[in-house]
């Protein structure tokens, strides 16, 4: 799921949690969410993040493989609330986007599923950070083509 369905979520469970204590609220019977062009995009690359980071965890053996888990797999895709699945995405698209920063190596330790990975985390900060690319703009189709034909496909 991406940041902006996660987010509706929230919103809307936490709208029924204060219902349940004060029956003058009034919960729609739908969520309020209406898909931006971007989310089925933004989706795909946290599927594919997800794929790369257990691949490399099965790679890994004993106590290396356990300490992985638990400090990456499970800090970003272990059982959480939708807000908490939200600011762990938010915190993976700004460290992944940063250049200055290291932490996604320490993620994603292989040097080309890496680089694939900052490339995807700076079109998925783009749709909520204005400063990265200039404005805030939704992941087209034709920057997500191009990702994928730069780092995951053989031709």
């Amino acid at each position: 799921m991406g940041i902006p369905l996660l987010e509706a979520l929230t919103k809307y469970y936490k709208l029924v949690d204060k219902a349940t204590k004060d029956t003058a609220i009034v919960v729609p019977s739908e969520l309020d969410f209406v898909p931006g062009p971007g989310d089925d995009l933004e989706s795909m690359i946290w599927v594919l993040t997800y794929a790369i980071m257990l691949h490399h965890q099965e790679s890994l053996q004993g106590s290396d493989k356990a300490d992985y888990k638990r400090d990456v797999v499970d800090k970003f895709y272990g059982s959480f609330s939708y807000s908490g699945l939200a600011d762990s995405r938010r915190l993976m698209a700004y460290d992944g986007a940063n250049p200055l920063t290291s932490r996604p190596e320490e993620w994603i330790p292989d040097t080309t599923q890496c680089k694939w990975f900052r490339c995807a985390m700076t079109l998925v900060a783009g749709q909520f950070m204005p400063f990265f690319g200039g404005g805030i703009k939704a992941i087209t189709f034709d920057a997500f083509d191009a990702l994928c034909d730069e780092f995951l496909t053989e031709e």
